[in-house]
């Protein structure tokens, strides 16, 4: 019965699944973002307060700080900005780089799975389809008495097709 079932994958799978590290180019576009970001919201925060120590201002007093002043730190922003801005967009330009990378290197290993995962449920239906033989083949003597594997093997195999058919749906 079990010369009719195929040999068992012998490949393995913890090492061929392997997300592929992220390259360090992607680890330092994170950190000049997280500089440019943070360097924007100084810059931020010292025209905020700026603006709030002129809003501040007792009249008949000394100026501690001028209009121009408030504005020249507004205008110090642009630059900041754009500079974020080009962060993400290099962030974001090897983020892609990376990710369109994975899907070639995991096709080879992911279809060794489908394969084997195809090859096990081929042998599992094989096993099933003795169980349901035996069952025929043992007549009108009630095998619950003794087991109910035989029994259970048809709707086992119909289990097995729908387990193939999310397979099949996961292919597309």
């Amino acid at each position: 019965m079990l010369a009719r079932l195929t040999k068992p994958t012998a490949i393995d799978f913890e090492k061929i699944l392997v997300i592929p590290e992220r390259p360090a180019a992607v680890g330092e576009a994170e950190a000049a973002l997280q500089e440019a970001a943070a360097a924007r919201q100084a810059g931020q925060r010292r025209h905020i307060e700026a603006g709030q120590r002129l809003a501040s201002q007792r009249l008949g007093e000394p100026p501690a700080i001028t209009a121009k002043e408030v504005d020249d730190l507004g205008f110090a922003l642009a630059p900041l900005f754009e500079a974020e801005t080009a962060a993400k967009a290099h962030r974001d330009q090897v983020l892609q780089a990376y990710e369109s990378s994975i899907a070639p290197s995991l096709a080879g290993p992911i279809k060794q799975l489908r394969d084997a995962i195809e090859e096990a449920m081929g042998n599992l239906e094989t096993v099933l389809n003795h169980g349901v033989s035996f069952k025929a083949r043992a007549g009108s003597f009630d095998l619950a008495k003794i087991s109910k594997l035989p029994g259970i093997c048809p709707h086992a195999i119909e289990r097995l097709k729908l387990v193939r058919a999310a397979l099949d749906h996961a292919n597309r």
